[in-house]
């Protein structure tokens, strides 16, 4: 007579699912592991920000963000979307806190046009020579995109770069007694941002020309009012330049 199959065990009494000896046992999953909570997101969105300002968008992997975030591919999509919508959460908290706590477009009330390029350049120039905080992930990030554009680089051009140069053609138009779309405005806003940019942090200055990058980043509230005054002195010259030839 045949013996009857047990339903609850395998073929020599063992309860199904126990181990057999030596078979390692599946470990069940933690409520953390199916549940994509907010500790969750905070370390994909920690981790994403280092590799972004490392290696830019393009050059980082949603594996290795899911690495280094002890997360998996489903929470970054939970989350995010995708590689992109994570890149845009990025990007987007690092500029809405820069922009947060910029004084730069911010002048006295009743300043003067000079003195509001004054303002621009004495409090830009020392946040882009050394950045601190959040000012480091944007310098990184704005770098990465200078070299690869990102489908983001519209809007953090919008964010980013058009209300300083708004900022600055209205008070050079001011200035130079023109409207906005007077050419002189625009060179002399891209003028003076050039003289600027270049105390951003520069890696092979900084190793080629070490005791001269030093000494000239060492001066930044000199250099600020050095390149304000030279420009202030440059519009003016050029004002006059424009009343003359119109009377």
């Amino acid at each position: 007579m045949r013996r009857p199959r047990r339903s609850l065990g395998d073929a020599r009494g063992r309860p199904r699912g126990r181990p057999r000896a030596g078979q390692r046992a599946e470990r069940a999953p933690r409520p953390s592991e199916h549940k994509h909570g907010p500790e969750t997101r905070e370390r994909i969105l920690a981790a994403a920000a280092r590799l972004f300002s490392e290696r830019g968008f393009h050059r980082v992997t949603v594996r290795e963000i899911c690495h280094a975030s002890r997360s998996n591919l489903a929470a970054v999509n939970y989350h995010f979307g995708d590689k992109l919508g994570l890149y845009t959460e990025v990007v987007r908290h690092v500029v809405v806190t820069v922009r947060a706590g910029d004084p730069t477009t911010r002048p006295p009330e009743g300043s003067s046009a000079a003195d509001r390029i004054r303002h621009y350049v004495r409090t830009w120039l020392p946040r882009a020579a050394k950045p601190e905080g959040a000012a480091v992930w944007m310098h990184r990030l704005m770098g990465h995109e200078m070299q690869e554009p990102t489908p983001l680089a519209p809007w953090i051009a919008k964010q980013v770069v058009v209300p300083r140069v708004q900022y600055l053609a209205e008070t050079m138009a001011e200035l130079l007694g023109c409207p906005e779309s007077d050419p002189r405005v625009g060179r002399c806003v891209t003028s003076l941002q050039a003289q600027c940019l270049f105390y951003l942090p520069n890696r092979f200055r900084h190793s080629a020309l070490r005791e001269w990058d030093d000494a000239m980043r060492a001066d930044l509230a000199g250099a600020a009012d050095h390149i304000a005054e030279f420009t202030l002195a440059g519009v003016a010259r050029l004002a006059g330049a424009g009343r003359a030839k119109r009377g």
